[in-house]
């Protein structure tokens, strides 16, 4: 089968942004493998439907966060999928080979499970290290808001922690 350049494109971002997605998966699924599948493969129909209209104006992977997240967060309320309360399994820690303390990164996803769609996007791309200006193109939000919500966050993190 040939392919186009574009298609070629296409697949090079994918591979370039797969963790971005993968992530954004985890945060927004109760973590069981065939629903980590389905919304992976929505966010990629999504990336694949927009992909014509991405004119590199911010960067690929500001984008591709963007796009995961909408459809994240669409394919939440649509379907209800809640994470809430959900232990991570043997497979997705396999996935997650790049995070070296496998507890620390459990414990940071049953806290997050505990907050807003809209949190959860913020504190991803904060520990993606994603700029705050980018975060604010990102979320349609200015960075000083960006920063705001990175505090209020990490205080609820904190207060959930610590209250458990």
């Amino acid at each position: 089968m040939k392919h186009n350049k574009e298609h070629i494109a296409f697949l090079e971002m994918l591979r370039r942004c797969d963790s971005t997605i993968f992530k954004v998966c985890l945060m927004f699924t109760d973590r069981d493998p065939e629903n980590i599948k389905n919304m992976y493969q929505d966010i990629v129909c999504a990336l694949w439907e927009s992909w014509p209209s991405f004119k590199g104006q911010s960067k690929e992977n500001t984008w591709v966060y963007s796009v995961a997240f909408n459809t994240a967060v669409s394919q939440v309320r649509r379907q209800s999928i809640s994470p809430m309360f959900t232990r991570l399994n043997d497979d997705t820690y396999n996935n997650l080979a790049e995070e070296s303390q496998n507890s620390i990164v459990e414990r940071l996803y049953e806290l997050t499970d505990r907050l807003s769609p809209d949190e959860k996007t913020i504190i991803l791309l904060y520990l993606d290290r994603v700029p705050a200006r980018e975060m604010g193109q990102t979320l349609g939000i200015t960075e000083a808001a960006v920063n705001h919500r990175i505090e209020r966050i990490k205080n609820k993190l904190k207060y959930l922690n610590e209250n458990e």
